[in-house]
């Protein structure tokens, strides 16, 4: 097993600190739990601190996925400037924070908005994560490879999803309403995540009918102990099978919150540095979704007992009106990879090729965790 030192650290959390629009002069909350890797919230601070910023912790009990946030948390993120979210915290479905809505992370907001305050940080910092190429990715290549994804993608009007196991998932959805994806410093202006690389295409407006088959599911560690699949017809969930004791779990959600099984997100992944490996260690499966396609259902974001449940739908492939955009095993077609701006992006910092690279055999003994 490798280990990191803070000294390794340095490049990834300068990368957030770019990524996030971190200013000179601004107070920070690193919001972290007990269970929050300490050797990561150390090298933040190291870094913010060199970069002119005020970083400040505040470390809780855990909250659940749909738990109360304490008032004195709320009241310290809102005093704040900037407040990162330290791996495994996670309070967007908390009834405190969701009523803040979807807008505040959808694409293209950027263009007719500035940062707002507080400015949110999702950092799904597993221990070690700082010091991976995952992190280490330069942020230039990736908006440009993020603005290659949403050409194919804004102009199009179908997703679909295949995959041997026998998921055929088709959706409708609006190009202009693409969401989770990042294009430049600050953006969206309300809450970005770190590392991203994320497309969201399907919202729950379109349509969307057919089967899906999942590996992982959000807050469950590992793989499922057999895939589960889902059954969509005009957009709802009709039929639960498989997953273990997930699907038993899912099927009750359907009994216990009417609407819960309604489908509402298709996302893919187009990070080059992404680790399947490291997505299913990770009990979130963050890298997953920067990796893979993922699906979601849920109810509304406004109902009054809100419940989400999504996950990756391993090794599938997607596409935009029938165009092939990622293969099996988390693949981004290579004419998005290689587009000739990535392309060009990417020499700033070396041989493209390598930087785009995947997997390469070179990066064993080349300070690089891949």
């Amino acid at each position: 097993m490798v280990s990191s030192a803070i000294s390794d650290m340095m490049l990834g959390v300068k990368n957030m600190i770019e990524a996030a629009d971190i200013r000179t002069g601004d107070q920070v909350l690193l919001l972290a739990d007990r269970r929050s890797d300490p050797l990561s919230i150390e090298a933040l601070t190291a870094g913010l601190k060199m970069h002119g910023a005020i970083p400040m912790s505040l470390i809780t009990e855990p909250i659940s996925r749909y738990g109360h946030v304490p008032d004195a948390v709320l009241q310290a993120m809102h005093a704040s400037d900037v407040a990162i979210w330290v791996w495994p915290v996670f309070i967007t479905f908390t009834p405190n924070h969701r009523a803040m809505g979807r807008q505040r992370e959808e694409s293209g907001t950027q263009l007719k908005e500035r940062r707002l305050k507080p400015y949110f940080v999702y950092f799904e910092g597993t221990p070690g994560l700082l010091a991976r190429d995952y992190a280490k990715f330069p942020n230039k290549v990736m908006w440009k490879l993020a603005e290659k994804v949403r050409e194919v993608v804004a102009a199009g009007r179908v997703v679909r999803v295949q995959d041997d196991l026998g998921s055929k998932l088709t959706a409708t959805y609006d190009g202009k309403r693409l969401y989770g994806m990042q294009f430049r410093a600050g953006d969206p202006p309300g809450r970005c995540h770190f590392p991203w690389g994320r497309c969201g295409v399907f919202n729950g407006d379109g349509n969307a009918d057919g089967e899906i088959y999942l590996s992982c599911v959000q807050g469950v560690a590992g793989m499922l102990s057999e895939p589960m699949r889902w059954t969509v017809k005009d957009s709802w969930v009709v039929e639960v099978d498989g997953g273990g004791e997930v699907g038993e779990e899912c099927r009750r959600l359907f009994e216990q919150v009417p609407g819960s099984n309604r489908l509402i997100e298709i996302m893919f992944g187009y990070h080059p540095k992404a680790s399947i490996a490291h997505g299913i260690d990770d009990p979130m499966h963050w890298e997953l979704i920067s990796k893979m396609p993922w699906a979601g259902l849920g109810t509304e974001r406004k109902h009054p007992n809100f419940r989400h449940m999504d996950g990756s739908v391993m090794n599938a492939r997607l596409y935009i009106d029938d165009r092939l955009v990622v293969d099996k095993y988390g693949m981004l077609d290579r004419s998005l990879l290689h587009h000739p701006e990535v392309l060009e992006a990417a020499s700033q910092y070396g041989d493209p090729y390598q930087v785009l690279a995947p997997v390469s055999h070179e990066a064993h003994g080349s300070n690089t965790l891949w």
